[in-house]
């Protein structure tokens, strides 16, 4: 069985797609660097070939077995390597929630407002575009 670390606080960014490097480095850039107005997502990034090719159902149950206080959960499959970055949002408080893919440079907005229960998860999930991927408030 795949593990996670245990975590006090920010959510997992999990890398289960290992096909190439380079969009990775850069997804984290974009995940990681503060936008303009000072915001950026706190996660974790979890790259470990172990994740390769897991399923976001596998990886959700090693975040709640983590003890993560986080309420979210983030997967970086290979759709999320993709053009913008669509990464995987898993909600980790609601089982029966369908995830949903949020753009890299947006997911600071998911993962701060959904953690500290700002915005609720219904917030995100229906401002998502016809691919289901949430690509900000207009």
């Amino acid at each position: 069985m795949l593990t996670l670390p245990s975590s006090e606080n920010g959510s997992f960014l999990v890398r289960t797609s290992f096909t190439d490097d380079e969009p990775w480095i850069d997804l984290l850039t974009f995940v990681l660097t503060e936008n303009q107005d000072g915001f950026r997502a706190y996660v974790r990034a979890i790259d470990d070939k172990a994740w390769d090719g897991a399923s976001w159902e596998q990886v959700r149950e090693a975040a709640l077995t983590a003890n993560n206080n986080a309420a979210v959960l983030f997967i970086v499959d290979r759709p999320a390597l993709g053009t913008g970055y669509p990464i995987q949002v898993i909600d980790l408080h609601v089982e029966l929630r369908h995830p949903f893919r949020c753009i890299a440079t947006e997911l600071w907005g998911v993962d701060n407002n959904l953690n500290i229960s700002n915005m609720d998860w219904e917030d995100f999930s229906e401002s998502t575009d016809d691919e289901g991927v949430f690509r900000g408030f207009s």
